[in-house]
């Protein structure tokens, strides 16, 4: 698209007032020569360079084009141009136009409601393709620089299925929680999500840790692999799994925190590990309680259910898994939660899903092992009092170790 067209359409959507600042002349790679994912890297990789180490609460120009409203001058027309986000007064990122080379994108670090004693902990926004963010500075309780703000992200329908359209990446400080009032819609991030605007419903997919969604007085939690909607004035929906590509490509590695996003649930035989293991391997042996049939993939599910949010934070940050089948280490395919579960599950109590796959085996038996470990090789105190009746703080085993057979046949 020409640029003359390019600024007559942003004058036909309200923004003839603003300050429009559009910098074509960084074109990553000429059009004719490039794919839809190519340009996205290429552009990536240009807004990581332009863009690095930002300070608390600066704005940084990421790529073309972008459009910004501040309440006195300031310089921002170029990659690489910072400002502070007290001065911001709107923010518009341009949608992604591959054929023309246009892909706005805008890096944000935040204090919000983090102490002043963390002088290097921020919350990081990325905003990118056609999406604008007005902070709110009248909203109680809310009074750091964009605690507060409406979001509107839109869809053009523009044929690139590598990455969404638009969005707001959302990334907190490792063992914080950020705040936010996002559309009228409280917003705690403990996590990297994406967050997206459809049909007036804020959408939150969460990556890493989990998210939680607070509107009419009702909180829905959407742990990793998990997405959940709400509406402003009404209660939010019930989290459920993400499935859809456009989150696994989302531009997350410009986040200071490297994420991936995590993978559906693997198809294939289902084992319920919790009904399998033993804490001695006689037993299993004996009789084992899963049986499966050969030649079809397994797939071994692991339910860690948690009384409270905060036991699960705990166990996400202090302890790991590893799972050997018949002496050798198997990596997880993919983790879900913390969430409430498939058509509430876990009912009043939140769980952690955690899934193995495994190749079609012949018959015969196969051996799980499970070891559960603190990463400091000491016992966990979780600080937080369980649902037994010791009134005292729970403490999770520095080790753990229980093992499962398979029958297949």
């Amino acid at each position: 698209m020409p640029l003359v067209a390019i600024l007559h359409d942003l004058i036909r959507r309200g923004f003839g007032s603003a300050l429009l600042l559009m910098l074509l002349s960084i074109s990553v790679v000429a059009a004719q020569s490039v794919t839809c994912p190519d340009f996205v890297e290429r552009a990536i990789d240009a807004v990581s360079t332009t863009c690095p180490e930002l300070g608390r609460n600066e704005l940084c120009y990421g790529n073309n084009a972008i459009e910004a409203e501040f309440v006195q001058t300031v310089q921002f027309a170029l990659p690489g141009d910072r400002a502070n986000i007290v001065d911001l007064a709107r923010l518009v990122t341009a949608p992604l136009q591959p054929d023309t080379n246009i892909w706005g994108v805008a890096v944000l670090s935040l204090q919000a409601d983090l102490p002043d004693t963390l002088p290097g902990q921020n919350a990081t926004f990325i905003v990118f393709g056609d999406t604008e963010l007005t902070p709110d500075t009248t909203a109680p309780n809310y009074g750091a620089p964009m605690q507060a703000f409406t979001l509107e992200t839109r869809l053009t329908g523009l044929e690139c299925g590598e990455v969404p359209e638009s969005g707001l990446l959302v990334q907190a400080p490792t063992d914080t929680t950020v705040n936010f009032l996002i559309n009228g819609i409280e917003v705690k991030v403990g996590s990297s999500a994406m967050l997206q605007i459809d049909a007036d419903e804020l959408v939150v997919d969460t990556i890493e840790g989990f998210v939680e969604v607070t509107s009419a007085g009702e909180t829905e939690v959407a742990g990793e692999g998990v997405s959940v909607r709400a509406r402003r004035g009404q209660r939010p929906g019930r989290a459920a799994l993400n499935r859809e590509r456009r989150v696994a490509n989302a531009p997350w590695r410009l986040l200071p925190r490297q994420v991936r996003s995590p993978l559906p649930p693997p198809e294939g035989q289902q084992v319920e590990l919790n009904q399998c293991f033993f804490i001695t391997a006689a037993r299993p042996n004996r009789s084992p309680v899963a049986r499966v049939t050969a030649g079809e993939p397994i797939v071994l599910k692991l339910n860690i259910p948690h009384q409270s949010l905060d036991i699960a934070r705990v166990l996400l940050r202090r302890a790991e898994t590893r799972l050997l089948v018949n002496g050798v280490e198997t990596p997880r395919y993919t983790r879900i939660g913390p969430w409430h579960g498939q058509d509430g599950a876990y009912a009043n109590t939140f769980g952690i899903e955690l899934y193995w796959l495994l190749e079609p085996a012949t018959a015969g038996d196969i051996e799980v092992v499970l070891q559960s470990r603190s990463v400091t090789g000491r016992p966990i105190n979780t600080g937080i009092d369980g649902p037994d009746a010791d009134d005292r703080p729970e403490i999770i085993p520095a080790y753990r170790e229980v093992t499962c057979t398979i029958r297949v046949s």
